[in-house]
């Protein structure tokens, strides 16, 4: 039925899709850069100062390397890990992030950060307690389900249309 091109096709596709799904599933990614959020966070700093937008925008972000450079310009220069930050700043190119949370395409959702921080729904609620994490991993596993239960609580919108396009 299938001749040794096809089987190798499709191996490799499947190769492809379970490596996009370990990405999105948050499965232990190697950042670029060792980001310890528990540091940031314990210096008084909240998810928005870093994750702009969150709280006016549909999405949170990742924070660009200027962004990091608006307090290691002076802080921390001699750590390494900082060091690094440092030289995707001088090469003027965005730390290459590995993104953790975000739902597949073909979810069809569109969600929208900024009604749920004007909710007073706190980022733990979605994302765990960076807070106290060394790295950004996936913690909490987002499904229709899980998102439903949310709305009903709190009584917000269950219409189809509300998350999904």
């Amino acid at each position: 039925m299938f001749d040794r091109w096809d089987t190798r096709v499709l191996f490799g596709a499947r190769a492809l899709c379970l490596a996009g799904f370990f990405a999105l599933a948050g499965f232990a990614q190697q950042q670029p850069v060792a980001f310890p959020h528990n540091t940031h966070m314990k210096l008084g700093l909240a998810c928005v100062d870093c994750h702009t937008g969150a709280d006016v925008r549909a999405t949170a972000g990742i924070p660009s390397v200027k962004t990091c450079m608006l307090c290691h310009a002076k802080l921390a220069r001699g750590k390494p890990e900082v060091q690094k930050v440092i030289g995707y700043a001088d090469k003027k190119i965005e730390i290459p992030w590995v993104r953790v949370y975000g739902f597949s395409e073909a979810a069809h959702v569109q969600f929208r950060h900024a009604p749920h921080y004007r909710a007073g729904i706190s980022c733990a609620t979605c994302h765990g307690d960076v807070a106290k994490g060394t790295v950004a991993e996936r913690t909490v596993t987002h499904n229709m389900g899980t998102c439903l239960t949310c709305h009903r609580q709190r009584q917000a919108s269950q219409d189809c249309a509300t998350c999904h396009y």
